[in-house]
């Protein structure tokens, strides 16, 4: 007996319904989409829910049904509100009249990592389809500031990418329960702060647990308990997040224009094997994966 064939989710950044016509879209912006559309009444049925998560804001009123999971609602939303649909949730919608809206579509490693900043895993419910963001919440207003980046230039996908991370916090924030704000840790001490500028100013350097030290003026077994307690890393894994982080900053600005191994060679790691095995450890993702 054969298997049933398993619906896999709708890429939305790729799919456009009959009714629909993408007058505006994004390109380059790592984890990210932003497309304007308009079109005509018509449905669509996603039963094994999107690719992405999706924040719709409604440049004019539409009035429709929604289905999901929990049932059918009748929905109107004004120009201006906003709809959030989580990934991979079964939904079906169908709209009645003139549509025009802005999408926003998440990647999933895009969204989670916001979430693991803010010490939570993603667990959105099906409900959130039927709540409505107003036109003055600040998520509505972020991605109408976002549609400026379409025909902004260069320097758009590093715009793309802060606004993008600041309107998944408000969503996460609005339609998840975040753990408790802990207090601030005191500020690191000084002979920490002395080796993490020695770092970031030697970035591409070896540089040993003795060098550190010295920076710091403490013996390596003192200065390493004290940078991991100010931290939260070990000085050698701390270095490497710094490599990553200078790796996407350069990724983001020459994207394929530099090969892996410049990229590599210029913040530190030994090949671009190395650069790869760390990106993806640190970030989830591969180099590729990130610039697209």
């Amino acid at each position: 007996m054969t298997e049933p064939v398993k619906i896999p989710p709708v890429d939305l950044e790729s799919y456009v319904p009959a009714a629909i016509t993408v007058v505006r879209r994004s390109r380059g912006w790592p984890g990210l989409f932003l497309q304007e559309r308009r079109g005509k009444s018509g449905a669509v049925h996603y039963p094994a829910g999107l690719r992405q998560h999706l924040l719709y804001l409604w440049l004019r009123p539409l009035d429709g049904e929604l289905e999901t999971e929990r049932g059918s609602h009748s929905m109107h939303y004004a120009a201006g509100e906003a709809r959030f649909t989580p990934a991979g949730q079964p939904v079906a919608f169908r709209w009645h009249g003139d549509v025009h809206v802005l999408m926003l579509g998440f990647e999933g490693w895009f969204f989670e990592r916001v979430a693991a900043e803010l010490g939570c895993p993603v667990a959105l419910s099906t409900e959130v389809n039927t709540a409505t963001l107003p036109a003055d919440h600040p998520a509505s207003t972020l991605v109408r500031q976002l549609a400026l980046e379409l025909e902004a230039g260069p320097g758009s996908s590093l715009v793309a990418d802060g606004l993008a991370r600041a309107i998944a916090v408000l969503l996460l924030r609005r339609f998840q329960n975040l753990p408790p704000v802990k207090s601030e840790p005191a500020a690191p001490p000084a002979a920490v702060l002395r080796a993490v500028t020695l770092m970031r100013r030697r970035l591409a350097e070896p540089l040993s647990l003795e060098q550190l030290a010295a920076a710091a003026g403490l013996s390596p077994f003192h200065f390493a308990r004290q940078f991991k307690t100010a931290t939260g890393h070990p000085p050698h894994e701390y270095l490497i997040r710094l490599r990553v982080d200078r790796a996407q900053e350069l990724l983001r600005q020459h994207g394929r224009s530099w090969n892996m191994a410049a990229v590599a060679q210029e913040v530190g790691f030994s090949d671009q094997s190395h650069l790869a095995r760390h990106f993806k450890r640190v970030l989830g993702i591969t180099p590729g994966e990130f610039i697209g």
